[in-house]
């Protein structure tokens, strides 16, 4: 079976090394970090497209409709420079961190924390409606302990959130705590009731667990730490299904382009290693512990996963 959109995806690898797209599905850029440098070294080292994510600016929080806009149009910006400065694909992702909600709070209250979150997320999804950026993000849920209060007005606004995303049917990108499976039960019975297509919702920094029972069903992009590979694999042995009928999933870093935290999440050249790192594991002998899968089918999950998974959730990136 041929991976779909191509006739030869084989083509693309050797038995050892991936040469077709890699992309990056969860990442930021900031321009007082390594910025283009940042993506040069994910280009050099063999992606092609990312995923950029807007990146909220902590010390100035917008508070006013023009403030939204200028950071917005600042990630755009961002976005056309790293196209015409070094030629990679990228589709933008732009929304209201959860987290500058639960900063917000203190100085503002709830309510007009909420309000301005809300009117950040009308924002994007007008840029969503002029062809902008593909999806809103990251939204969600604060990833720390929060009071009881805090709590449940995070999953009003994320039920509302949600809800507004439907009205045009526009992909979200979540930022949620890892309470591991609960934390997809959860999310999932929310834009459940909020209207959101499954297909819409997808959870970025995931565990490697992509059965469809522990994920409910939903997309995910995949944080490729180090133990990343094994999860996958096994996922890939608990499921049992053909590459065609798997639920999307992508890879990601998060790379954060933060100069005071370095080491933080995943750097820029990560993914081609994971990739190929994936493609040797799958193919390796059942008694060494792969799958012992045919170039043929390991190309075929490749595809999908850099080139095919990441059109059906975003659209086609030209």
């Amino acid at each position: 079976m041929s991976a779909e959109g191509i006739q030869n995806p084989e083509q693309f690898w050797s038995g050892v090394e991936w040469t077709g797209p890699i992309t990056d599905g969860h990442l930021h850029l900031d321009r007082s970090g390594r910025f283009l440098d940042a993506a040069r070294d994910f280009h050099r080292s063999g992606g092609t497209r990312m995923i950029l994510v807007h990146k909220p600016n902590f010390e100035y929080l917008p508070t006013t409709i023009d403030s939204i806009h200028s950071a917005y149009l600042d990630t755009l910006a961002m976005a056309d420079e790293v196209r015409d400065s070094i030629g990679l694909k990228v589709q933008v992702v732009l929304g209201p961190h959860p987290v500058t909600w639960v900063h917000q709070i203190p100085s503002m209250g709830i309510e007009s924390a909420t309000k301005i979150h809300l009117d950040a997320v009308d924002v994007a999804l007008d840029y969503f409606e002029s062809g902008d950026c593909v999806a809103v993000g990251e939204v969600g849920r604060p990833h720390f302990p929060v009071e009881d209060e805090v709590w449940e007005a995070v999953n009003l606004m994320l039920h509302e959130v949600l809800h507004r995303c439907s009205k045009r049917s526009c992909p979200v990108q979540l930022h949620v705590e890892d309470r591991a499976d609960h934390t997809f039960a959860e999310i999932n019975q929310i834009r459940h009731s909020a209207g959101l297509p499954v297909e819409y919702t997808l959870r970025h920094y995931a565990p490697s667990n992509v059965t469809e029972s522990f994920r409910s069903g939903l997309p995910v992009t995949v944080s490729m730490g180090k133990k990343s590979i094994q999860g996958i694999v096994l996922s890939i042995i608990e499921e049992g299904l053909a590459i065609q009928d798997m639920t999307p999933f992508l890879m990601e870093t998060d790379y954060l382009d933060d100069p005071r935290r370095p080491g933080a999440v995943l750097g820029p050249k990560t993914l081609p290693k994971r990739t190929n790192e994936l493609g040797r594991h799958l193919q390796m002998p059942i008694s060494e512990g792969g799958l012992g899968w045919n170039r043929s089918a390991v190309a075929d999950l490749l595809w999908m996963l850099h080139r095919v998974w990441p059109d059906t959730l975003y659209g086609e990136c030209r």
